[in-house]
């Protein structure tokens, strides 16, 4: 009996790690709200944000995160349009941040932003050589 117990534990672990394999790999996208979510998550412990700061922070992040993905099925197929796109809506994020945000949270999260756009940087450049 304990086997039997054992064995499907064991089979349901298998199953649900294979699931979200199968997702990560077929390369989907979250959804706008699981976006949003992770980046508050994010924002809140790299800038330890008050409960205020973080009510208003993830609203400003799900209302981009859906003009993102609204953008990403507009310009499917055009990487300029949704280059700038993409990088009028980063504008539209420092904007609403700012007023929310301390001096020192703000310019930890521009600081934070550079490192991540370096490390980007970087990485496309390894996968182009």
């Amino acid at each position: 009996m304990k086997k039997l117990f054992v064995i499907s534990i064991m089979l349901a672990a298998t199953i649900t790690f294979a699931a979200a394999q199968q997702r990560q790999g077929q390369g989907q996208r979250q959804t706008p709200e699981e976006s949003a979510k992770a980046y508050t998550e994010r924002m809140e412990t790299l800038l330890k944000l008050n409960a205020d700061q973080k009510t208003k922070i993830d609203a400003i992040n799900l209302d981009l995160a859906k003009q993102m993905s609204v953008q990403r099925q507009n310009n499917q197929g055009n990487r300029e349009a949704m280059t700038k796109a993409m990088q009028d809506i980063e504008k539209k994020r420092d904007e609403k941040y700012k007023p929310v945000l301390t001096a020192d949270q703000f310019k930890k999260y521009l600081e934070d932003k550079e490192q991540r756009q370096k490390e980007m940087e970087a990485r496309r450049a390894q996968r182009n050589n």
